[in-house]
Order: structure tokens, then sequence, then C-alpha cells
């Protein structure tokens, strides 16, 4: 390309709501843009592309595209409670959330390779002891089930692959 573009602003806050509140929001917004008038790519073949034809057959143009894995909007937010015990040991409840605005898979654009926009979140509670040495903790990811599509392979039948589905666990973690 001729030129690319990227442009954004990102935010980052990290605030003690409570001396044992820990909570945390990132955000971003990003613009991408192709800018090249003349620049043609090879398209799949069976898919429903949405940009104009480009002068070879089997070519699309992408000017104006977004560039690849480039969503607009990115969000996450943690919060982090902690409940001291006596011998100095801690239970705590921890939760991270994370929403990617929809997103385009490859240089062209097409229906079947548009990722839609997801929210993923997770929940940990555990305990930690002998200042942090040890933890025990059960967890749950991606606790709302979200399955999204992440990413694709236009070259082979249409692939494309998703998220984890909902994970439950248990986890036990020394630090030496």
């Amino acid at each position: 390309a001729k030129k690319a573009t990227g442009q954004g602003v990102e935010i980052n806050l990290d605030a003690y709501l409570l001396p044992t509140l820990l909570v945390t929001l990132n955000g971003s917004y990003n613009f991408t843009k192709i800018k090249d008038s003349n620049l043609a790519v090879a398209q799949c073949a069976s898919c429903t592309v949405t940009d104009p034809a480009g002068p070879v057959p089997g070519t699309v143009l992408i000017n104006g595209n977004p560039l690849p894995q480039a969503p607009k909007y990115v969000a996450n937010v943690t919060a982090r409670y902690g409940i001291p015990a006596a011998d100095g040991s801690e239970y705590f409840v921890y939760t991270d959330w994370s929403y990617r605005s929809k997103v385009n898979f490859f240089l062209y654009e097409s229906k079947e390779f548009t990722g839609k926009a997801m929210t993923i979140g997770g929940l940990r509670a555990g305990y930690d002891w002998d200042g942090g040495k040890y933890e025990v903790a059960a967890f749950a990811r991606n606790i709302t089930n979200q399955i999204r599509v992440t990413g694709a392979i236009d070259f082979n039948n249409l692939t494309g692959f998703i998220n984890d589905p909902r994970t439950f666990g248990v986890q036990f973690k020394a630090s030496f």
C-alpha cells in the first residue's frame, strides 16, 4: 500500500476505591485506514466480498478498508477485592471483563470474514498465604459462554476459529 494510517487514543485508570478494592479500567479507540486507490488483492473464491472488483479477475480494491484485526473499540475492566485474615493471609475475589468491537480479519472486506463484537468475562475466588507465596483458587473463564469467530483462513474452505467456551477450574500456585 502507498499509505496506511492508524490513529487512536488510549486511557488506563487504576484506583483503590477502598483499601482492599482495586478497580482498573482500560479503553482505546482505534482508527485505521488503507489509502491506495490502485491496491488490489486476491479475494477468497467462495465468500461474499463487499469491496469493488479489482482490475484483474479474482481481485478486489481495498482502498479505505481498515487494517486487519484492528477493532475500532477495545475496553477492559477488572476488580479485585481482598479480605485480609489475622494471620496475614488473604481471601480474594477477582473479576475481569474485556470487550472488542467488530473486526475485519483480512485486507478485503467480506460478510464471512468480519468478526462480531465480543465480550468475555472471568471470575476468580481464592485464598493466599505466606505473604502471597502460596495460592489456591477456583476460576471461571468466559462466564457468559459467548462464542465468537476470532480469526480465519480464507484459502481453505472458509475456515474460522473460535474463542474458548466457558471453562471452570481450580488452581494451586506456589512461588519460590
